[in-house]
């Protein structure tokens, strides 16, 4: 087959290998879009683990609290009871103004555990909150998960029937033609030919001297662009 004839085909496959190249560039994308769904539902799983901590660790601190509140009640009971088996003034105030102190103390720390008791309370929302919304959230990775999936299970079908469909014209090629096709093809990201344009390759608009234009036009061999290096072709109005 002569060379014009083959660029005729090869314009035919062209427009598949564009379609398999955006296809594959796309396939490609998927795992790192899941990657960073991925990473991005980790991070609040990550924030709602530290909100249990936290609350974790504020039950602990109004537990041991709550114990000094009890063993200050106690202690006052203790030296309340003492108070009737003391012997002197002075022993007797000295205890009393023990007990008042123990008293001032306990009410004091009793006040800041009901002030976090409160704030317990609002971080135990808060944390449901939280909760709620990684809930959604995983539904949502999950979901997408399934729609990345599927999407690549279609773009391997697709590819597949495009390769079944370049099978017959790529047959009609010369080997040496198809052996330059294909390596500018993986050069340049899907697009190995370019069309002429107003005297320009149209791929990367540099401007062609009228002699290489005149070969194109006579198509008795493969003819490149001085720039960008792809097969120049006339477009097949």
């Amino acid at each position: 087959m002569e060379i014009k004839a083959q660029i005729r085909v090869l314009e035919e496959i062209q427009k598949l290998d564009k379609q398999i190249y955006h296809l594959n560039a796309e396939r490609e994308r998927i795992p790192r879009e899941l990657e960073r769904l991925r990473e991005r539902y980790a991070d609040e799983e990550k924030k709602v683990k530290e909100s249990e901590q936290r609350l974790r660790k504020r039950h602990l601190e109004i537990k041991e609290m709550e114990g000094e509140l009890k063993n200050k009640e106690q202690t006052v009971k203790k030296y309340q009871l003492q108070l009737y088996q003391v012997k002197t003034n002075k022993e007797y105030s000295s205890l009393e103004a023990e007990i008042g102190n123990l008293k001032a103390d306990a009410s004091a720390l009793e006040d800041r555990i009901i002030a976090c008791l409160d704030e317990l309370e609002e971080a135990d929302k808060d944390l449901q909150e939280e909760k709620k919304r990684l809930e959604e959230k995983r539904q949502e990775f999950k979901e997408k998960e399934r729609e990345k999936k599927e999407r690549s299970e279609q773009i391997n079908r697709q590819i597949r029937e495009l390769e079944e469909r370049k099978k017959p014209l790529l047959s009609q090629i010369d080997p040496s033609v198809l052996s330059q096709y294909r390596r500018i093809l993986e050069r340049k990201q899907g697009r190995a030919m370019s069309a002429l344009k107003d005297g320009a390759c149209e791929e990367c608009g540099f401007m062609l001297p009228p002699q290489v234009i005149e070969e194109v036009k006579i198509g008795k061999e493969l003819v490149f662009c001085g720039s960008c290096s792809r097969i120049l072709y006339i477009r097949n109005e």
